[in-house]
């Protein structure tokens, strides 16, 4: 997927980087025009005396990155904390006791899953094992049974999920340690213990999870999925989120043989964990903590909960099905062809897949919170929630136990505001989550969840008796929905239930706001006008695909999908040609003039400053073709306008061991991180994170990834946040706001509904109505785009005085491999540039996921509103089109773009805005 730094440098010293910038002129001194013209010389230098000026916009808080690392991992230990989730525990089964004997079992507790793999992989020379954390917290931790999972635990395969793009070597084993190998003498040590069992499921890039594992096996899905030992117990539809047989064996001998059974779930997706709940299974856990991917720090926070030095404060950020093939998305996810499209393109294969949304708006907690309304009021028979859920969205536990109060909800203007007591009525400090749930009254055309989470905070920690007053905030339009038919926002008149809930079902206490009707026609951040953006999108699912509707669940929810031929649904396709976008009418703009203007000169001004376009025409067509187009992390320097060489991470759970081998901090997985319901502690996380990045030399960043668990199945669900749009939106606006404070710009991704692995890269057209995309896919993004805000400080061009200017912190995003009905994201105007920047307002550049491939054709991604190709021309060649007016605009439009997001970030330290462009 991408390189270290010692590959990267090597790269741009010998390969695509620094040759094609030599040949071009763009590495110091020379700059060339275009292949005609002779090069001409430019250098920057300083213009007058400066040396009073203090152009250190952003001092690195430690002077090394070992030091940064060591000051990232306690927060990463705290991170774990917020995140940790109790989901049950019986007569207060936890904390333990100091001292407490206790044996740790399963294959996970000696080898836990850290983080997920692909670009978010991170580095664990420094990971804490379970042993050492529970003895740290004062555990006294049989060290026969540890000692022989360690021993024993390589001579069990263990699933390879997320594999890049190597599918051949996908593996779904389980990996559980059968009870048969346990040794008679760990089998007694093991008596009179408490037996804290880990259950753990990897996960990561370029592959999602088996909902088959007969039929993954039998299908020869790869070369290292093979038959053994247990795979032979491998029931017919059991899937990988289901507890297998050697699991259920080992959790009933400890059941039966230990004081106490505590299982810790080392999961970043939800499972059917009904055997652990079931009253009198033979498997069932006395408690149950869900500690996600931990990262390198986390399982110190692991030991010191169970411990009790911890009160679990996370709570869900899904909710947890108790039968996941029951789920709506579970019939439409995965592998899917249409099977008369053989022609289509060559890199990766020809052909083309699909994938449907037809559950709609109803993901998650949406669907099964609408399903029980809906079986109250007599029109959905057989549903049962409190069978069909095992935990709620929202939900977690607590040692000590809390009063929350919903006291107010005033109306004014477009706004409500919920005014909440909590009160900490235990024996021991802890935090709380108030949740603020919306339900809007239905109607006939427009589909409408019965609960929606419209706002929410999180108490600092209470003592004994204390109380905290929190203000959870929203306005009208939360309550609206997308109305395809009117082409924009409407908020019906009706009654409105605005509910404070402990969780997504459990409602505490509610207040109801008669609102007349109201038509959002314009974006509520720009005043822009709104209107469908995908029309093609809703016709394709209006046309072919039942769509899940709340008017009859029972009669529209989702079918098996089946393969099918493109004809079938009127779906011709087609390769981009390039000369078909070429406008003649076009002129082409002026390049490589000497107008002496150096990018320094434009940090903090606006983008619609009119010095921009001075400073685009002292570009020339090369060196716009080579920087856009040679994107390993981050671009070469180009001294005709005073543009910088720049370098970035990648991870959203610490910078991935793919591009810096340099020793980094991993933290938790978003996953873990989004169940902390804490803007706080995640903000804290970007900083430190940055402060790494920081020290290092990295610009940007590619993270925080924001895609929706659509499905629990999903390959990365780990780095992304939520089945739920506004907590993913809400965490995502905390960590680039952090981050942009030390001058990262974060390009969040993957902009939008790369939701699935599964063929991402192999021409995947994803079907969506467009109210699914607006609520739910889209809105995350939207979210941080509108509300994540930042300051930079630069200098006044004249007296040097340093100033401050007040602007969006979210000026990158990345774009997605998917298609978005039968158009690349990357290149799909209506996505990249018609909603993101015409609707939202957003300023700043879109970079393409990593560009491998010719569907990502580089020509429409600068048309549509891609500005910058993460990619080697090495590797993928040149652009078809760079020569044309047509073109030409389009890269100075995309240069705009990409040089305000670097004007405006670290990359501009020590750079005054007198340093001038000189030509020879």
């Amino acid at each position: 997927m991408s390189v270290s730094v010692t590959r990267r440098e090597a790269l741009f010293a010998a390969g695509a980087g620094a040759a094609a910038l030599a040949a071009a002129g763009c590495v110091a001194p020379e700059q060339r025009g275009n292949a005609t013209t002779e090069p001409q010389v430019a250098s920057v230098e300083p213009l007058g005396d400066t040396s009073g000026w203090d152009a250190a916009f952003y001092e690195p808080a430690y002077g090394s990155v070992e030091e940064a690392r060591v000051a990232a991992e306690a927060v990463a230990e705290e991170v774990e904390a917020g995140g940790i989730v109790l989901l049950r525990n019986e007569g207060s089964t936890l904390p333990l006791a100091a001292g407490t004997r206790v044996s740790l079992l399963g294959r996970g507790a000696a080898d836990p899953v850290y983080d997920g793999t692909g670009a978010a992989f991170i580095d664990l020379t420094h990971a804490v094992d379970l042993r050492g954390a529970c003895a740290a917290a004062g555990l006294d931790v049989n060290d026969a049974a540890f000692d022989f999972l360690v021993a024993e635990a390589p001579n069990h395969p263990r699933a390879t999920i997320g594999t890049l793009d190597a599918p051949e070597t996908v593996s779904y084993y389980l990996g559980e340690i059968p009870w048969s190998a346990y040794p008679q003498d760990v089998r007694q040590g093991m008596e009179g213990t408490v037996g804290v069992v880990v259950i753990s499921r990897p996960s990561g890039e370029g592959a999602d999870l088996s909902q088959d594992l007969l039929g993954s096996l039998e299908s020869g899905v790869s070369q290292t999925f093979l038959p053994n030992d247990e795979t032979a117990n491998y029931a017919p539809g059991q899937h990988q989120l289901e507890l297998c047989a050697e699991e259920l064996e080992l959790l009933a001998e400890v059941k039966a043989r230990c004081q106490k059974l505590v299982v810790l779930l080392n999961v970043a997706t939800t499972m059917e964990v009904g055997p652990l709940v079931e009253p009198g299974s033979p498997c069932e856990a006395d408690a149950i903590l869900e500690i996600g991917f931990p990262g390198e720090s986390g399982l110190r926070a692991v030991a010191r909960a169970l411990a009790g030095e911890v009160n679990p404060s996370g709570r869900t950020c899904d909710l947890w099905a108790a039968d996941l093939s029951a789920t709506p998305s579970f019939n439409n996810f995965g592998d899917h062809t249409y099977t008369d499209v053989t022609d289509y393109y060559t890199s990766i294969g020809s052909g083309a897949h699909f994938v449907e949304y037809a559950e709609g708006i109803y993901v998650g907690y949406r669907y099964y919170e609408t399903g029980a309304a809906e079986a109250v009021a007599g029109n959905y028979p057989g549903f049962d929630y409190d069978a069909a859920v095992t935990f709620p969205f929202g939900f977690g536990l607590s040692y000590t136990s809390f009063k929350r109060e919903l006291l107010d909800v005033t109306h004014e203007g477009e706004d409500l505001l919920a005014k909440v007591r909590v009160t900490n009525e235990g024996q021991v400090a802890g935090r709380d989550v108030a949740e603020l749930y919306a339900m809007a009254p239905a109607r006939q055309g427009v589909e409408k969840s019965a609960a929606v989470l419209v706002a929410f905070a999180k108490t600092d920690e209470l003592a004994p008796g204390e109380a905290a007053e929190l203000e959870l905030r929203c306005c009208e339009r939360d309550l609206a929905s997308w109305d395809v038919s009117a082409g924009c926002w409407v908020l019906d008149a009706g009654s409105y239930a605005i509910s404070l809930r402990s969780d997504s079902h459990t409602v505490i206490d509610q207040r109801e706001l008669s609102l007349g009707e109201k038509r959002f026609q314009t974006d509520s951040a720009t005043g822009n006008p709104v209107k469908n953006r995908f029309d093609d999108v809703t016709d394709y699912m209006d046309a072919y695909v039942t769509q899940l509707s709340r008017a009859d669940f029972a009669g529209t929810f989702p079918a098996p999908a089946r393969d099918k031929t493109a004809a079938s649904v009127g779906l011709a396709l087609k390769e981009y040609d390039v000369a078909e976008h070429v406008d003649p009418s076009d002129e082409m703009p002026l390049t490589r003039e000497k107008n002496g203007i150096s990018l320094s000169d434009l940090r903090g001004r606006p983008m619609d400053d009119p010095l921009w376009e001075k400073l685009l025409d002292q570009l020339g067509t090369n060196v716009m073709t080579i920087i856009l187009n040679n994107h390993d992390h981050g671009t070469d320097s180009v001294d005709s306008v005073g543009k910088p060489r720049t370098f970035e991470g990648d991870g959203p759970a610490g910078i991935g061991i793919f591009v810096d081998d340099g020793g980094h901090c991993g933290f938790p997985s978003e996953y873990a991180v989004a169940q902390s319901w804490d803007r706080d502690l995640v903000r804290r996380m970007g900083e430190a994170m940055a402060d790494e990045m920081l020290v290092t030399g990295m610009n940007g960043w590619h993270a925080p990834a924001m895609n929706t668990h659509r499905s629990p199945f999903g390959g990365r669900n780990f780095e992304y946040y939520s089945e739920d749009p506004l907590l993913a939106g809400a965490l995502g606006t905390a960590m680039v706001e952090a981050v942009f404070s030390r001058g990262i710009y974060a390009q969040m991704k993957h902009f939008c509904l790369n939701d699935q692995d599964t063929n991402r890269s192999a021409h995947l057209l994803t079907w969506a109505s467009e109210q699914a995309i607006r609520e739910i896919y889209a809105r995350p993004f939207e979210i941080v785009v509108k509300n994540a805000r930042g300051s930079i400080d630069y200098l006044d061009d004249q007296t040097g005085e340093r100033k401050t200017r007040g602007m969006s912190a979210a000026i990158a995003v990345m774009s997605s491999y998917n298609y978005v009905g039968s158009t690349w994201a990357g290149g799909s105007k209506a996505l990249c540039t018609e909603l993101l920047r015409d609707e939202w307002g957003f300023e700043g550049h879109v970079v393409s996921d990593w560009s491998l491939y010719d569907y990502t054709n580089k020509n429409q991604a600068f048309y549509a509103g891609t500005d910058v190709n993460l990619t080697t021309t090495l590797t993928t060649g040149q652009m078809q089109d760079a020569e044309s007016a047509t073109a030409v605009k389009a890269m100075r439009r995309c240069m705009h773009h990409y040089l305000y997001s670097i004007a405006n970030s670290n990359a501009m330290n020590g750079k005054p805005p007198t340093v001038r462009v000189t030509y020879k």
